[in-house]
This record gives structure tokens, C-alpha cells and sequence, in this order.
């Protein structure tokens, strides 16, 4: 069932979508689609959105590189959330 999309507001969050440009599970265009959808709805000021080049689905995680490349973005993240 549909149970995110008619409660948007639910996702007034901050949130940073981490994608892997080369993700074949998911295309990176879905987390375009999502930020997009949730930007115009609650803010574009919640919401951040990185493309990682070279890395593929779960590279972003467990990638050889994710530590250097894709960790300081969750951190930033997190960071950004303090009070």
C-alpha cells in the first residue's frame, strides 16, 4: 500500500539522500523524484542530496572508499542537527 505519499508532511525531517551514481537497484533519478516531491511540499531547507560517483547500491556503506568519500556526509548531516 501507498503509506508515504499521502502523509508528506510526516517527512518534515531533515534529510540527506545518499545515492550511488552507479546504482543499478535503484536509479539515483528516485531520490531526485523523492527530494523534489518532499522539497516542494515541506521546505527545500530540510532536505540535502548527494550522488556519489563511482559507487554502486551498497557501496555508500561498505564501499572500499565509503570512509573518506561518503561518511563525512553523514557526519555533516548529523552535525547539522545538533542544538
Amino acid at each position: 500500500s501507498d503509506a508515504y505519499l499521502p502523509h508528506l508532511e510526516r517527512l518534515a525531517i531533515p534529510i540527506t539522500f545518499i545515492h550511488g551514481e552507479e546504482n543499478a537497484c535503484f536509479l539515483p533519478e528516485s531520490t531526485q523524484i523523492t527530494f523534489d516531491l518532499l522539497s516542494e511540499r515541506n521546505g527545500a531547507e530540510l532536505y540535502a542530496r548527494e550522488v556519489i560517483p563511482d559507487y554502486g547500491h551498497i557501496d555508500c556503506i561498505f564501499g572500499r572508499n565509503a570512509s573518506t568519500d561518503v561518511y563525512p556526509i553523514i557526519l555533516n548531516h548529523l552535525e547539522r542537527q545538533r542544538p
